[in-house]
């Protein structure tokens, strides 16, 4: 996972929490890069794994509720660091169906070697459709956390039908989404 991830986890905690938990949470976790991240460099999936689940037992949240609440400020926190074009689309809709041939590709673009998860929205009107998450690293949660955040950031809300799930034995995960607000 990219050290920009871990950067926005960090300061998830301080935004959240304080920098006694942060630290105490890369202690009690153990993780080999010892709590420094690059944003540009990758890192061992785990860590993060480790990171969220040490830090929602501290916190006393359900690991599924943090990664969501996560995914919220991700999108926020990866809005103010990275591309602009995402301010360039009118709804969380039309940024969905261009996820991967605008944002992932030119992620890709600047790090060659960054694994994305790849996401596929499907309208059936303008304000419903089908989105398809693929990852290997599961995290459908944060997922439904980036999207809970850009309806925020479009004035919209968004209703979550999760009816297939990686963690439930299938290929991928699948949403129905129903959106409200601007569009």
């Amino acid at each position: 996972m990219q050290g920009i991830i871990f950067n926005a986890l960090e300061e998830f905690v301080l935004e959240n929490a304080d920098m006694d938990v942060w630290n105490s949470v890369i202690e009690d976790s153990k993780v080999a890069s010892g709590g420094v991240y690059t944003s540009g460099v990758s890192y061992d999936d785990a860590e993060i794994v480790a990171l969220a689940t040490d830090l929602c037992g501290k916190l006393n949240i359900p690991l599924e509720d943090g990664l969501r609440l996560f995914g919220g400020f991700l999108f926020e926190f990866l809005l103010s660091k990275g591309p602009i074009e995402i301010g360039e689309y009118k709804s969380t809709q039309t940024l969905l169906a261009e996820l991967e041939n605008v944002i992932h590709r030119n992620v890709k673009r600047i790090h060659p070697d960054a694994y994305t998860p790849f996401f596929e929205y499907m309208p059936h009107s303008e304000n419903s459709g089908d989105l398809i998450y693929r990852s290997k690293r599961k995290l459908c949660m944060v997922a439904e956390g980036l999207i809970q955040g850009a309806t925020t950031y479009y004035g919209q809300t968004v209703a979550f039908d999760h009816h297939h799930c990686t963690h439930n034995g299938d290929e991928d995960c699948q949403w129905t989404l129903i959106f409200s607000g601007p569009s």
